[in-house]
């Protein structure tokens, strides 16, 4: 039990706080990964554009170089780049000759020791990083070369030019604060434009909550219409459920006022008998008994008839009418009725197997009861049915006496009864208008071309067309 109420306790919470939260860890994750990827992809670009100045620097000191005597070579005091001439400029140039040993070395790095980069192959620029006694961190290029001098020999030697990598971290940090001051920003104002969305696009179900809250206390009857497309259908059926659950009430009401209503005449009846035990007559009291019992039914049946209801049961109308049609055929077998039956088989009830049973139990009780010979029962599908959408038409025949026409529309009153021919307290009818009442469809009665009574009902299976 405490599994459910956690997982109930982690779904509740507002929509739009659960919205907000959700889009404002997205947004923060997706601008991390763009600052991450846009950090890197600047930190290579400006490490690459340094690599490309040191470059240059060491091609310069290619060009500025002369050869000397005694196969060496001599570069100027003064070189274009002022940097070299400057101590501490964070720019320092190196010559190395073919034994590694230091030939010349620019003033900026007077008093450095600087590493020694000996690059692999001769005729291309390779950089290294090195990191100096004091933390610096240094960006080294080499270029190794052969110099052929005037006399036919050739030695080999290494420019190398270094600069310091605090210019290009300063650079680089610089660009992060811009880069996160700028995204926070953007961030900000991307949630406060999602809260407004947010506040416009669940207007909606703000109004809805609203509405159930104002239902909940008796200020309003029903939602209101106008709704968008997403959220119509939850509309519609809440107002279904709602209008249901309304008109169950009022049955339930209505039945008990009734009840209590009705059973005033037997219970005077039976307590007149009462009062003179010595005249009682047995057969009024057991009549007004059975009265009794067929009120409380009939107001039992009325009370809890199914009805349209949200996300109702559909049944199979044949097999409830191939039941019904069997089990009547032996309780009648005395009689000697023949059966037409023409049923549809795909034809659907928009309701439960009881509310099917309780209409075709009653309407061919009636026709077997009253029939002399033939009974017939037709059952169709179809857009002319219920006139306006897809529907079921039943349709009970008889050739029994009839109904007369003076007689025609009471007999689906409670208690009122067609013929007295036969035994009954003149409530099945009754229950059967309700219930098709209840699912909004139409009973209708009519003589038969059997020669006797024709009830036909017809009852709206789907949305209007």
């Amino acid at each position: 039990m405490e599994a459910p109420q956690r997982r109930g306790m982690k779904l509740g919470g507002s929509l739009s706080t659960r919205v907000l939260a959700a889009a404002t860890v997205l947004l923060i994750v997706f601008f991390g990964l763009a600052f991450a990827a846009l950090d890197v992809a600047f930190r290579r670009a400006a490490e690459r554009a340094l690599e490309d100045v040191l470059e240059s620097q060491v091609l310069g000191l290619l060009a500025a170089a002369d050869p000397g005597q005694s196969d060496m070579l001599n570069l100027p005091p003064d070189l274009p780049e002022p940097k070299f001439s400057r101590p501490g400029s964070g720019l320092y140039g190196r010559l190395i000759d073919g034994q590694e040993e230091t030939v010349w070395i620019s003033r900026s790095a007077i008093g450095m020791r600087l590493p020694a980069f000996i690059p692999g192959a001769p005729g291309r620029t390779e950089f290294r990083r090195f990191p100096l006694a004091d933390g610096t961190e240094l960006m080294s290029a080499a270029l190794r070369i052969e110099w052929e001098f005037e006399d036919g020999n050739a030695a080999p030697f290494v420019f190398n030019v270094s600069s310091s990598l605090d210019s290009l971290n300063a650079q680089i940090g610089r660009y992060r604060n811009r880069l996160s001051g700028g995204f926070a920003a953007l961030v900000l104002i991307l949630i406060g434009a999602q809260i407004l969305v947010l506040r416009f696009l669940l207007r909606p179900l703000k109004q809805a909550e609203q509405e159930v809250r104002e239902i909940d206390a008796g200020a309003r009857q029903r939602l209101s219409d106008g709704y968008p497309t997403e959220i119509e259908a939850l509309s519609s059926s809440v107002n279904v459920l709602i209008d249901s659950e309304r008109a169950r009430s009022e049955r339930y009401r209505e039945s008990l006022d009734n009840l209590a209503h009705s059973l005033k005449t037997p219970l005077a009846v039976i307590r007149t008998q009462a009062e003179a035990p010595d005249r009682i007559d047995t057969d009024v009291v057991e009549e007004q008994v059975v009265t009794m019992q067929g009120i409380v039914d009939y107001q039992l049946r009325r009370a809890t008839t199914g009805g349209a209801l949200l996300g109702r049961e559909r049944t199979q109308a044949v097999p409830v009418a191939q039941s019904l049609l069997d089990a009547l055929t032996k309780v009648y077998r005395e009689k000697p009725v023949r059966v037409e039956r023409d049923l549809e088989p795909d034809a659907v009830f928009p309701g439960g197997r009881g509310d099917l049973t309780e209409i075709l139990g009653n309407l061919l009780d009636n026709a077997f009861k009253f029939s002399r010979q033939r009974v017939r029962l037709t059952i169709t599908t179809g857009s002319a049915v219920a006139g306006t959408g897809d529907g079921i038409e039943i349709l009970v025949e008889d050739d029994g006496p009839g109904l007369p026409r003076t007689d025609s529309p009471r007999v689906l009153e409670r208690g009122v009864r067609g013929t007295h021919l036969a035994p009954g307290q003149g409530i099945g009818l009754a229950v059967v208008r309700d219930i098709i009442e209840a699912y909004g469809g139409k009973i209708t009665l009519a003589e038969s071309t059997l020669g006797g009574a024709a009830i036909r009902v017809r009852i709206a299976t789907g949305e209007p067309t």
